[in-house]
């Protein structure tokens, strides 16, 4: 990894494909609005561990990381070799003071070890493109603590509400 591929990766986050939506009014809302959520929600603490499930372009991890950076640490997970490396890099670059700790694999059969974090986070497309929704929602929970906080976010296309809600009530989890 080096300053030539990470310039590249972030003039790529304004092409076609994915700068309509990166700059688009929709996006800009549910960053600002699952933001919101989560710092009135979240109760920070001594030690906290967190784990985000798809880091993507790594902006939530990095807010993840702001947020905690006082109190506890990230893990960023995804099975993507390239964006790992491209977000670590990039976080190490540009001196962020949390970074997380990057794990490339894929969740479905992940070495996490089982209730290692109090707060797990999967948001946006990632389920989407895991595909299998069931298993990964249950790992989120098995990664989980007593009385974590699962923050999963997804897009309305993707999956439904009621898929959630019909979902944690078949395994018999509370939220």
């Amino acid at each position: 990894m080096n300053d030539e591929k990470l310039l590249s990766y972030h003039l790529s986050l304004r092409d076609p494909e994915a700068g309509a939506w990166n700059l688009s009014p929709q996006n800009l809302y549910l960053e600002m609005m699952s933001r919101d959520f989560l710092k009135r929600n979240l109760e920070l603490f001594d030690g906290i561990q967190i784990c985000n499930i798809g880091i993507g372009v790594g902006e939530w991890d990095d807010y993840l990381g702001y947020i905690s950076k006082d109190f506890g640490r990230v893990t960023s997970v995804d099975i993507d070799q390239e964006i790992c490396s491209i977000f670590e890099y990039r976080q190490k670059r540009e001196g962020h003071p949390n970074p997380s700790r990057v794990v490339c694999e894929d969740i479905l059969h992940t070495s996490l070890q089982p209730e290692s974090f109090h707060v797990v986070t999967i948001i946006g497309s990632t389920m989407h493109e895991i595909g299998n929704y069931p298993d990964t929602l249950e790992i989120c929970f098995r990664l989980l603590k007593d009385n974590g906080f699962l923050f999963y976010m997804d897009l309305e296309r993707f999956n439904a509400m009621d898929l959630f809600n019909n979902w944690v009530s078949a395994a018999g989890h509370s939220w």
